[in-house]
């Protein structure tokens, strides 16, 4: 497999976490008066290698690495009509994670449930500054993520279940919970290909637990460190009919794989921006 270098952005461990959790503040200054910084994250450039997985891409699962790559051809053509995302997209969506986690053939013992959605697109970093970003609004595009990140830590996870899923937490709970991403570039990726790390090569003190606090909601993220002896892979060639699926949380602790680091890099100089949309599942049952 061919192998390319790579640099993230990777939490660098302070003493004040010792003291201060980590967070992140995504609320207008006037919200807050500037009383606090907005974050106190720090972080430090890595060069990683990064292995191609294109012709052995069948080989890797999501109970075993914590990601899988799909083939699936959208029936969607307009990303940039709400109407068209919610009611075709994420519908269309939700039957294939179905299929794919169920053990019958039409998802029958899976239910999910698709919290959030999020389009990313590899502007200039310069203009993206000029933009005011609404977190709550999934079509308002981000850069792609080069810090990495797992959207969910395991309290984040069961504080997504309670939010969305109110009275029937309790009983949800019982049964086997994930949350998954549905990762799809929605042009030919020529730069910014998405890396996704081998769940079992992932020391658990990798893991930095992170508030993120929003207007509505305040949740609980991990970041990743730096260690050397994590195993690094991208899909190259991606084309909107290449789909990764990510492991984010699951509570099933039998399985090698219950969560995936995951991160953008820079490949080429490509002036063709990579777009994509991930879709945040709960699935239940399996």
């Amino acid at each position: 497999m061919a192998v390319v270098n790579a640099s993230f952005q990777f939490l660098q461990w302070q003493a004040l976490y010792s003291k201060q959790k980590p967070y992140e503040v995504f609320l207008a200054a006037e919200s807050f008066q500037n009383k606090i910084p907005r974050s106190n994250l720090v972080f430090e450039p890595r060069s990683v290698q990064v292995q191609d997985v294109r012709d052995r891409r069948e080989e890797y699962t999501l109970d075993a690495h914590g990601f899988q790559f799909l083939r699936h051809k959208t029936t969607v053509q307009d990303f940039k009509d709400r109407s068209v995302v919610g009611d075709s997209y994420i519908p269309e969506m939700q039957q294939v994670l179905r299929q794919h986690l169920s053990k019958g053939e039409q998802g029958e013992d899976i239910r999910t449930v698709c919290f959030d959605f999020r389009l990313r697109e590899s502007i200039h970093a310069d203009e993206f500054a000029k933009r005011t970003i609404n977190l709550e609004d999934g079509f308002d595009r981000l850069l792609p993520a080069t810090h990495p990140h797992i959207d969910q830590s395991t309290r984040g996870a069961l504080l997504r279940v309670q939010r969305h899923m109110g009275e029937e937490t309790e009983e949800l709970l019982k049964g086997r919970v994930r949350v998954i991403n549905v990762w799809r570039p929605l042009v030919d990726v020529k730069s910014w290909p998405l890396a996704l790390c081998d769940a079992r090569t992932v020391d658990p003190n990798d893991l930095v637990t992170c508030d993120i606090v929003r207007r509505r909601y305040v949740g609980e993220t991990y970041f990743g460190k730096y260690n050397p002896e994590q195993k690094w892979h991208y899909l190259s060639g991606m084309t909107p009919e290449d789909v990764t699926l990510i492991k984010v949380y699951d509570s099933d602790q039998t399985v090698p794989a219950q969560r995936c680091l995951h991160a953008s890099f820079k490949l080429t100089e490509s002036l063709t921006p990579r777009v994509s949309i991930e879709l945040r599942m709960l699935a239940f049952g399996g």
